[in-house]
């Protein structure tokens, strides 16, 4: 990787920028994972944070969190037809 410089007054300033990414919304596993990698897991962080892959760890915690509920959520409906019942009167109720 070469490093472009440009000069400020008496510095030489390095010309870094950050690569431009998809925008995706992080849900609240991904701030869950967020959350927890910056106060228990620092050198992780760390490294995700300068190596730029820090968005792309918590969009797949987040998509995968959410694949795996939606499984469970089904299998719970199938287990309960209580449930399913409930969710369809909310749906209806806030629709």
């Amino acid at each position: 990787m070469k490093v472009t410089y440009t000069k400020k007054g008496d510095y030489l300033l390095p010309d870094l920028t950050i690569k431009k990414q998809d925008y995706k919304q992080i849900n609240k596993y991904g701030y869950l994972r967020l959350d927890y990698i910056k106060n228990h897991k620092k050198g992780l962080y760390t490294t995700l944070l300068m190596k730029n892959e820090l968005t792309n760890h918590l969009l797949s915690v987040s998509i995968e969190a959410e694949n795996r509920l939606n499984i469970l959520m089904g299998q719970y409906k199938k287990s309960n037809p209580l449930l399913s019942e409930k969710v369809k009167v909310i749906i209806n109720l806030n629709g």
